[in-house]
């Protein structure tokens, strides 16, 4: 990793990007302080998302989904520019029955730009309440793991930078959350135009480091 102040990516940004174009991430640093990073685009999915209407429609709905945690969803656009972080309530609308779980998938269908951290496959586990049939969550645990696994979404890694750009969001005041803050980090890591949720709470920062949000 290359750092380069201020003045230096100024005069010399078009060498800064044949670095990065290499695969680089260069680190523009403020009287030696990181502001900005610059990093390569990430690449799109394999495949695109196939829309998962047949498999809830396998599934019973689940007890608790995310209860208390979501607003009602508004209308989605028509056309979302991407790439897409996708947040947890909206993951576990795609693979499990909800009200607005069909228009969700219609709105991501055949999309390559869907951005899945690790940390929105393990919290699916907790957006169900206690006494949900455990079979089932496992199901839809293990559905959205093979799709990952089979390129469907482009997979962001939580790295130990990833986890100081959280806590700097948590003492910056714009997360009140260490979760939230870490969805924030992943989501600019990755480079993306919007990030997907019905959290209030998280919609709410991510509006504060000026990330667009959707519904």
């Amino acid at each position: 990793m290359k750092t380069a102040g201020i003045r230096e990516a100024r005069q010399g940004l078009s060498l800064l990007l044949d670095d990065v174009r290499k695969g680089h991430e260069i680190v523009i640093t403020d009287r030696g302080r990181p502001v900005a990073r610059l990093l390569p685009p990430q690449p799109l999915s394999a495949r695109p998302f196939p829309g998962r209407a047949a498999f809830r429609r396998r599934m019973k709905a689940l007890r608790g989904a995310l209860a208390g945690a979501t607003r009602a969803s508004s209308a989605w656009p028509r056309e979302l520019p991407g790439p897409l972080y996708v947040g947890t309530t909206i993951l576990v609308r795609l693979y499990a029955p909800a009200a607005d779980s069909d228009r969700i998938d219609r709105v991501l269908r055949g999309r390559r730009d869907l951005t899945v951290s690790d940390l929105a496959v393990t919290e699916v586990l907790d957006a169900f309440a206690e006494g949900s049939d455990r079979a089932a969550v496992a199901e839809v645990h293990r559905a959205i793991l093979e799709d990952l696994e089979a390129g469907v979404f482009r997979r962001v890694e939580t790295l130990p930078a990833t986890h100081r750009a959280a806590e700097r969001l948590v003492l910056s005041g714009a997360a009140s959350r260490s979760n939230d803050a870490l969805h924030l980090a992943l989501a600019m890591t990755a480079g993306v135009a919007a990030l997907l949720t019905q959290s209030p709470r998280l919609s709410a920062s991510a509006r504060a480091v000026g990330l667009a949000v959707h519904p």
